[in-house]
């Protein structure tokens, strides 16, 4: 029991320091893979604990695909930081595509615009959950793009995780 407690909150703590962190399940399977496609689901995303994220898109102008615009700056951090291995981000319409798909699930979204959330690796083909990321982003509350800030920031983090997992 303890150290299932311990393991726990090394793993909150390492998602608090660093952005990002694996929760469950390996990244291994990315080596040698060329592209993986991004994306973005907001259907579980609450703000400020209880209300919906409508209430938080409403405090702003918002521009219509905010969502994919988003995605962008997810993909540009993420391609800086994988990059040495080959690795690119993609969106779901692009032409390439690859074995896996990364599903970014944000969770809760705070007054300032500052995210929590998961992201799933997942099997592109038979959807089966591969790993689990467990991160953290810091974001704004009235960009017209609304989680711009928060996606390049856990694009950078997410990347990182995901590089330092594959280059061995």
């Amino acid at each position: 029991m303890f150290r299932a407690f311990a393991v726990a909150f090394v793993s909150v703590l390492a998602i608090f320091a660093y952005g990002a962190e694996v929760i469950e399940g390996s990244l291994s399977c990315m080596k040698g893979e060329k592209y993986i496609t991004i994306k973005l689901d907001c259907s579980k995303l609450v703000y400020k604990k209880d209300r919906p994220f409508q209430v938080f898109l409403d405090k702003a102008a918002r521009i219509d695909d905010w969502e994919q615009e988003s995605l962008k700056y997810f993909c540009l951090k993420f391609n800086e930081e994988t990059y040495k291995a080959h690795l690119s981000a993609v969106l779901e319409n692009s032409k390439n595509s690859g074995t896996y798909e990364l599903v970014i699930v944000p969770l809760t979204i705070n007054g300032g615009g500052s995210i929590k959330g998961e992201a799933y690796v997942v099997n592109s083909e038979t959807k089966e959950k591969i790993a689990t990321i467990g991160f953290k982003a810091e974001g704004d509350d009235n960009d017209a793009i609304t989680l711009r800030d928060p996606m390049k920031e856990a694009g950078e983090s997410i990347g990182k995780i995901i590089y330092k997992s594959i280059k061995k």
